[in-house]
């Protein structure tokens, strides 16, 4: 549809920073909470016609139709803080998680939906790899 009509369309793929570490020291069901928690806010975050799904593991998507790449990045920050910040209470003890994100904006970046998925990918490792916490934008 964002190709019929030449709007743009980005992506962002989101991944939970160090969680198996997490899900190591404080259990699946704590795990379980972030995840929850995670969705809840990029929900939250999501205009009406965005879709937030799981796409594996740890990992989320933001799909936001007729949002331009510097709209996707701020979104993604938004959302990227709104996590850091987050509380999460486990008993008596409370935890913090951070998230990186891959923002890739079709048509600019990509021809196709594979395409566009590879690159947003490409921006969330890069992330990762320049520490984590952080929203990187394709081209990387």
């Amino acid at each position: 549809m964002a190709g019929r009509y030449s709007s743009p369309l980005s992506l962002l793929i989101l991944d939970i920073d160090h969680f198996k570490r997490y899900n190591d020291t404080y259990g699946h069901v704590a795990g379980d909470h972030v995840l929850m928690e995670v969705a809840s806010i990029l929900k939250e975050q999501a205009e009406v016609t965005h879709l937030v799904a799981r796409y594996g593991g740890e990992e989320m998507v933001l799909i936001a139709p007729e949002t331009t790449k510097d709209k996707a990045v701020e979104l993604a920050e938004r959302i990227r803080m709104k996590i850091a910040n987050r509380v999460f209470a486990l008993g008596h003890e409370t935890t913090n998680v951070t998230v990186s994100i891959g923002v890739a904006t079709y048509p600019m970046d990509a021809e196709s939906s594979t395409e566009l998925i590879s690159k947003a990918d490409q921006a969330l490792y890069a992330g990762k790899n320049r520490g984590r916490n952080r929203v990187v934008a394709y081209p990387v």
